[in-house]
């Protein structure tokens, strides 16, 4: 057993200790100080996209909600959280998270394709460098997301052809 620190409420281990303090500095996050692995952040947010999948969005966002203030540097738990607060119609929060995850991984084709879709709801010409940005990120569409993104992007450029090819008849 290592070095025992006294404080207050009690004693802990130096290796607690030091693991807190790392926290406080920034240098962990929560899930690393418990000792969360890989794979059991990954069965939760497996249980997470199946709560959301069942449009069961409040208790979905809980455990994102949870992946995230354990360790806010996960790109993945936060779009799933964006896409969680775009289903429950809290788009400013979606799109915070999806900015987040997007400043961890810029080619996360989730966040960007989400994020684009809704800058262009609200006419801000970023969705379409997202859009493009997601397609860019799966060229292949492997990913549901990428494959959305090649749909928006070919609907975007289909309504601009007719648009072109109403101007004409318009002015006449």
């Amino acid at each position: 057993m290592g070095r025992v620190i006294k404080y207050e409420g009690g004693a802990m281990e130096t290796a607690t200790a030091e693991k807190l303090k790392a926290f406080v500095r920034g240098e962990l996050t929560w899930a690393e100080v418990e000792g969360m692995t890989f794979e059991e952040a990954k069965a939760i947010a497996q249980v997470g996209c199946d709560l959301a999948a069942a449009g069961r969005y409040e208790e979905a966002r809980i455990l994102f909600e949870g992946l995230v203030e354990g360790n806010p540097k996960d790109s993945a738990s936060r779009a799933a959280l964006g896409t969680v607060y775009q289903k429950l119609g809290r788009l400013e929060d979606a799109v915070t998270e999806y900015s987040a995850a997007l400043a961890r991984d810029p080619a996360n084709p989730v966040a960007l394709v989400n994020r684009g879709e809704l800058y262009l709801r609200r006419g801000n010409r970023q969705g379409f460098t997202d859009l493009a940005n997601a397609v860019e990120a799966d060229p292949k569409g492997e990913t549901s997301a990428g494959r959305r993104a090649k749909a928006l992007v070919r609907a975007i450029a289909l309504a601009a052809v007719e648009k072109v090819k109403e101007a004409p008849r318009a002015k006449a």
